[in-house]
């Protein structure tokens, strides 16, 4: 079948390359590099000619790009916070974070969920005070559901529970506990989370980051393996939380070359390399400014990148958080319908890899991989993460 590219003669990158040296009036190609880390620089020009095999990326089988919609609930009191997430729920939001700031009890979960039914969302919790015990609220939500008589294997859901993270001496045996108890009674709940958060930089330590993110998920598969689960299991309630910044093409090779890497580390284990855990995306917060309007514009944009590079499920921060207030009803609806305009309008959801056979984006997303892999290595090597 004729196109209208078949209208115009093919133009090596050489010819490009004269031509653009032409244009520069003696100045060096080189000066229109950018230098993303300290191995990796990123051309001015790419080329059909610089085409590199496809990423083979895993999407667990989907046949669409569908993620779920986020949304933070920051609020102290437990009967405020149900009224911010039914509010949400109203909005679209598909996935609830609620984030603790004090410990809870039957009474105030109960409270807090009050009117949500559990079985058509996806349910999170974060926990941010001393003493935090990730398995009592694990058999707190188990109770709650058998009280409002849901089926607890339909819940979806997860609790930021990262051992290495939170604890001086990390409680694995507690982790390996609730690994078996989700699995026999809630497996669609993820108890073991590897927040890549703390490792973010900012665009130039991606590979930093991967690095480490790989490296702990890694560590966990490797010591609960040895403590008798299988490495499949212990995947299969894992995620992954990752922060993005706002260098829109970096990130989205960032959350590509993650896909790829993890699904070797799978390999290496002897699980299903396709079997990729859920990716959480957070929007990082030093990328946020003073001016609201400005934030607005920003999470749009990195939202695009997080949807494009295959976020499972996005949080996209209200514009005001940066003041240190409590997000308003306006700067929630913001980040809730930035989403919805990237499904409803941009049809973001309706094609899975849409990135995918970019000759720019495929480049960056190998160099990242490979040196993310480099520092994987190099930390592995050190037993930075020795359990």
């Amino acid at each position: 079948m004729q196109t209208i590219f078949d209208e115009f003669p093919p133009v090596s990158k050489e010819e490009w390359l004269q031509k653009i040296e032409k244009d520069l009036r003696g100045k060096p190609l080189s000066d229109l590099q950018w230098q993303l880390e300290d191995n990796i620089n990123v051309d001015a020009l790419y080329h059909p000619d610089d085409q590199v095999p496809a990423t083979a990326l895993s999407w667990n089988g989907r046949s669409e790009n569908e993620w779920e919609i986020g949304e933070y609930i920051i609020e102290d009191k437990t009967s405020e916070a149900n009224k911010l997430a039914l509010k949400g729920l109203q909005g679209g939001a598909q996935a609830l974070l609620f984030r603790l700031k004090k410990d809870i009890d039957k009474e105030a979960l109960a409270e807090l969920l009050n009117g949500i039914e559990l079985d058509l969302i996806s349910t999170h919790f974060e926990q941010f005070y001393a003493d935090k015990d990730p398995v009592k609220l694990l058999n707190l939500i188990f109770d709650h559901i058998k009280e409002v008589e849901k089926d607890p294997a339909l819940i979806e859901g997860s609790i930021d529970f990262d051992p290495m993270l939170d604890w001086v001496d990390p409680p694995m045996d507690k982790m390996k506990e609730c690994i078996v108890f989700c699995q026999e009674n809630m497996p669609k709940f993820k108890i073991l989370q590897v927040n890549g958060r703390e490792y973010h930089g900012g665009n130039e330590y991606s590979s930093r980051e991967l690095g480490y993110i790989l490296a702990k998920g890694n560590e966990y598969l490797s010591y609960l393996s040895e403590q008798g689960l299988d490495p499949a299991l212990v995947n299969s309630h894992m995620q992954f939380a990752i922060s993005i910044s706002t260098s829109f093409f970096v990130e989205i090779a960032k959350l590509r070359a993650f896909r790829l890497l993890w699904g070797n580390v799978l390999q290496a284990h002897g699980v299903d390399p396709t079997q990729i855990p859920a990716v959480e995306v957070h929007l990082a917060r030093e990328t946020q400014v003073e001016d609201i309007h400005t934030n607005m514009i920003r999470a749009t944009t990195q939202a695009m990148s997080a949807v494009i590079g295959g976020a499972d499920r996005l949080y996209v921060r209200p514009a005001n958080l940066v003041k240190k207030e409590a997000p308003m009803p306006f700067t929630l609806r913001i980040a809730r319908n930035a989403q919805h305009l990237l499904k409803l309008e941009s049809y973001l959801n309706r094609v899975v890899d849409p990135s995918a056979g970019s000759y720019y984006i495929e480049a960056l997303t190998d160099k990242l991989a490979d040196e993310a892999w480099a520092k994987f290595q190099e930390i592995e090597l050190s037993n930075e993460f020795s359990l």
